[in-house]
């Protein structure tokens, strides 16, 4: 039986969520394994952790490493790094799950699925190079993560120095201590991009208390004053979601917090329920404007009608609504691209934020286009990451099209700070031009983005 278990999770080359939010999914493995008596350490490489260093310092039998996509190429790099200290690497997450063959030139096991009863396997000796897991039935048995094994202070205030932060967690003021959570495994959903959830994951809750209990801990604990539920559909369960905003106000959790939901989930009722119980911000994946495209992601019963109707009863509830979008579908034509574009410019959408369809392995939209030859031969992974025009599932359109459309529909509904307005301007002609025709609007213009997102797109 091992003894000493490090914990890592890479850091990526393109600001994401996990910039900000700690490794919720290796503290809720290390949480597991110190129940039985295992002593961890979990290093995230977004904090700046030396993995030599921490290698040397901490001596683990076992180094693990989490990965996404476009992480999984950093994973490798610190995977050799451990084997060169003489550890036994493992690595777990989306990318080895789906692809263990590809994981298992680079680490001596992988683990399938879930990482808690996996790795437990591993630590009592198992000598198997696929490790396969076994899902946890009752999350509620789970302990919490291991929050006093993260950086926990990094995380509850990098927004204050953190654009990315600032940008898509837009409601939740930069000086305010901002924590987040996942109560929820496995997604009901069968879009054809993601990955999100293992396909055959069944779909699992943290009851209300247990949520509770944990709202309670990182409030009285770390002071945390919001939260993001980073759970793919907050609204899933109802009776659930009704329970968690009761206790929140019964036992005086006064936090604001933000969510994602599908926008079949949602109705006004649940909405003004959340907005009682601090609710601030709700996040959705309307992924596009074209109804004809919505169909071809298989967005379920999800129609366009729906999306700019969960907009309505966002505004109803008074919750701000964030929306992301897809460009670069498959077959997408630019008639398709402008339905979306109309769409933003149309409805009063609060956030928006777009991202370049990507196929990831084993997902439908990656087997379509294996089958239409653009996956290339030999793929670079680091650029998966839904930035890249180059990686796309849209043999119809130029990548640099795709590009136009994905920074002016971001652009369109984008709050900005005087700090990215005034670089804008400096940055075209045209805009510091249209500032000082006008100097009397000088201010208005700052304010007013619109102005200046009008300016900047371009046919």
């Amino acid at each position: 039986m091992y003894k000493k278990i490090l914990l890592v999770s890479p850091a990526s080359r393109v600001a994401t969520m996990a910039d900000v939010h700690p490794p919720l999914n290796l503290g809720y493995i290390a949480g597991y394994l110190e129940k039985h008596n295992i002593e961890v350490r979990i290093v995230d490489e977004h904090v700046g952790h030396d993995i030599k260093k921490e290698i040397k310092a901490f001596m683990p039998d076992i180094v693990g490493v989490t990965a996404t996509t476009p992480l999984a190429l950093e994973a490798y790099r610190i995977a050799g790094i451990a084997r060169d200290a003489g550890c036994i690497t493992v690595m777990g997450g989306r990318h080895a799950s789906i692809l263990p063959s590809e994981a298992l030139e680079h680490v001596d096991m992988v683990v399938v699925g879930e990482g808690e009863k996996a790795m437990m396997k591993i630590v009592n000796g198992s000598v198997d190079k696929i490790v396969k897991s076994d899902y946890v039935k009752d999350l509620d048995e789970l302990p919490p993560p291991a929050w006093h094994l993260m950086n926990m202070e990094h995380y509850l205030t990098v927004r204050k120095k953190d654009r990315y932060s600032r940008t898509h967690l837009y409601f939740i003021p930069p000086d305010m201590r901002v924590g987040a959570h996942v109560t929820m495994r496995g997604c009901p959903y069968s879009c054809v991009f993601c990955y999100n959830s293992w396909k055959d994951a069944p779909l699992r809750f943290h009851s209300a208390q247990r949520v509770t209990s944990d709202l309670i801990y990182l409030v009285e604990k770390y002071k945390v004053q919001a939260m993001f539920f980073m759970d793919d559909d907050m609204f899933a369960h109802k009776k659930r979601l009704k329970e968690i905003c009761r206790l929140m106000k019964e036992n005086k959790i006064n936090i604001i917090w933000g969510c994602q939901a599908k926008v079949d989930s949602i109705n006004l009722e649940l909405l003004e329920i959340a907005k009682e119980a601090g609710c601030r911000q709700v996040g959705f994946g309307f992924e596009s404007g074209s109804q004809r495209i919505l169909n071809i992601l298989k967005k379920g019963r999800t129609t366009v009608e729906q999306n700019a109707e969960a907009i309505r009863l966002c505004k109803k509830a008074g919750i701000l609504s964030f929306a992301s979008f897809m460009v670069g579908n498959p077959t997408e034509e630019i008639d398709d691209l402008e339905a979306t574009y109309r769409f933003v410019k149309e409805h009063d959408i609060d956030m928006v934020g777009a991202m370049i369809t990507t196929p990831y392995p084993g997902t439908e939209l990656w087997d379509w286009c294996k089958k239409n030859n653009l996956i290339p031969e030999k793929v670079d992974w680091s650029m998966y990451t839904t930035a890249e025009e180059s990686v796309s599932a849209c043999n119809t359109i130029a990548a640099s099209t795709i590009r136009k459309y994905k920074d002016n529909i971001e652009f369109c509904k984008r709050p900005l700070t005087i700090q990215e307005i005034l670089g804008k301007i400096w940055e075209s002609p045209l805009l510091l031009l249209a500032l000082f025709k006008n100097p009397r609007n000088a201010l208005s213009y700052l304010l007013n983005t619109k102005f200046i997102r009008n300016l900047t797109f371009r046919h």
